[in-house]
């Protein structure tokens, strides 16, 4: 994650070397994509993740290749303040904490939030704007922005509306309803159940 006293992450270590990393924003989302991609075997995922973020290195290590994609996956997994998701979650609740946007889904809104809030147009960004930049500038996003405005819509607690606004909201949240799937949190989850199966099998 984004730190104000060191340098961005883009170097990964295997075997007492360094390795030069590629973080760029879309990189990652296109990891998240690749998991998602039911024509691809966990093998083939493997090994397109491992060229997307160390392009410049080959190697016929099975071992390096599972080890730095899965710690990369880690580490863009991470959040600044633990589980973010507990702060806005019902702590009486034993259900998993529910994450309400989605990279793939949002990402008309997101590209036009960048827009409107940095003047930062995302798809001239693609190959330069690091992780850990996009996901603050993300985290900071102000409420006005169509992003924020619709996360807000998907969190409202419609049991305490009545009426005409009752009856607006839920069309609002019809409209916007995230495809729980590919939710942040679940796609998260679900890296770790692709490196946990990967476990199984090699075991």
């Amino acid at each position: 994650m984004l730190s104000l006293t060191k340098e961005l992450e883009n170097k990964i270590r295997y075997k007492g070397k360094e390795y030069k990393l590629d973080l760029a924003f879309d990189v990652v989302l296109r990891w998240y994509e690749l998991l998602e991609d039911p024509e691809m075997s966990s093998a083939e995922k493997l090994v397109t993740a491992f060229k997307m973020f160390l392009p410049d290195v080959k190697t016929t290590d099975g071992n390096f290749v599972v080890e730095a994609v899965e710690n990369i996956s880690k580490y863009v997994a991470e959040t600044p303040y633990g589980n973010y998701d507990d702060e806005i979650a019902d702590n009486t609740s034993d259900e998993d904490p529910i994450r309400y946007y989605s990279y793939q889904q949002d990402a008309g809104i997101i590209y036009a939030s960048f827009l409107q809030d940095y003047g930062i147009d995302l798809i001239d960004q693609q190959g330069k704007l690091h992780w850990d930049k996009f996901r603050a500038l993300l985290d900071g996003l102000s409420d006005n922005t169509p992003f924020q405005k619709v996360v807000q819509i998907r969190m409202t607690d419609t049991s305490k509306l009545e009426g005409e606004e009752l009856n607006r909201m839920i069309e609002l949240q019809d409209y916007y309803q995230l495809d729980s799937m590919r939710s942040v949190k679940n796609q998260n989850q679900g890296m770790n159940d692709f490196f946990n199966a990967l476990a199984q099998t090699s075991k």
